[in-house]
Formats: structure tokens, sequence, C-alpha cells
């Protein structure tokens, strides 16, 4: 990172806005449903993990659309940051009785150098593709 702190600060507000785009997805996403199969929106994040090992730190982030049959639909993304690289994955899912019954569109781990703006830039990227998925089909099936 520079030592002016530019990259930080860029880091942070990619990671806020991440959290708010995740959240309109899910949105989005609740107005395809049929009417009456969705039971509610639930927060999965954003979540800081830390480990024992001091040179890493994962962040997650995920919204979940509840239906009313008992499963959800599940947008995730999770950023491993460690002392070597930066890993990023972005994951759709479909939840039926607990379990993962079918992953929807999933990006990674992808592996990149820790430069703070080249992390902004692939979160972006990320974060475009989780909106590029079609989720129609499954939510008016279910």
């Amino acid at each position: 990172m520079d030592e002016s702190g530019r990259g930080a600060i860029a880091l942070a507000v990619v990671l806020r806005d991440a959290h708010f785009r995740l959240k309109s997805l899910v949105r989005a996403w609740e107005q395809l449903a049929a009417v009456g199969s969705v039971s509610d929106r639930e927060a999965l994040g954003p979540v800081w993990q830390y480990s024992d090992d001091p040179s890493r730190v994962t962040y997650f982030d995920g919204h979940a659309l509840v239906l009313k049959q008992g499963g959800a639909v599940t947008c995730e993304l999770a950023v491993d940051f460690n002392a070597q690289h930066v890993d990023i994955a972005a994951r759709v899912t479909l939840e039926q009785d607990g379990e993962e019954s079918a992953e929807l569109l999933c990006t990674g781990p992808l592996e990149f150098p820790a430069s703070a703006d080249e992390l902004v830039v692939e979160i972006g990227r990320c974060l475009d593709r989780l909106e590029q998925v079609d989720v129609s089909g499954v939510l008016c099936e279910i």
C-alpha cells in the first residue's frame, strides 16, 4: 500500500460499496420472485474474520433471499488478505433444506497481488459478475 493511505481508503470504500451492491442485488432478485414466495432478506455480513496467523485476515459479506419453501438464494463476496497475496471469491448459490443444492456462479478464489488499486478493480469485477447472474429461472421454479 502507498504511504499516503490513499490505497487503504480506496479499499475501504470499495468494500463498503460492495455491501450495498450485494444488498441491492438481493432486492432486485426479490422483485423477480413469484408473489408470496419470499419470506425475508437476510444480511450475512459484513464480517471480518481474524486467524491465529497475524498476517492473515478475511473479509466476508453476503445477503440471502430466504424463500417460504425453506430454501434461499445467496450472493457472497470473500476477500482473504495474507502477507503474500489476496484471494477474492464471489458466489451465488441456491440452498434447500439447509444444504447447498446448486452453485450458480463461483469466481474463485482468484489470487491477486496486494496492491490496493488492483484489488479495488478486481473486487468491482467480481461484483459485476454477481450482478450478471440471472436467477429468474430459479426463482420462478421455487
